[in-house]
């Protein structure tokens, strides 16, 4: 299975002394990982809305014929 990631090379090979997890209402929350290095990663956890509708149409025999799907990502 293909996925979308994200990548933080730059934590490669260091360990973590510290990881926290901050909630941050109504933004969502914040992973905090510091590093024996002293070098420190924050990464924050958003909450996004989308909008998914599809136009399709219904046959007697119960299925449903997909015209268009629209899967947008809103604000």
């Amino acid at each position: 299975m293909n996925r979308p990631f994200l990548e933080l090379s730059e934590a490669a090979n260091l360990t973590v002394q510290t990881l926290r997890v901050y909630d941050d209402p109504p933004y969502g929350r914040e992973v905090h990982l510091v590093f024996t290095d002293g070098s420190q990663i924050s990464i924050d956890l958003e909450v996004a809305t989308t909008a998914k509708a599809k136009h399709y149409r219904g046959d007697r025999g119960g299925e449903l014929e997909i015209l268009h799907v629209h899967d947008e990502a809103c604000f």
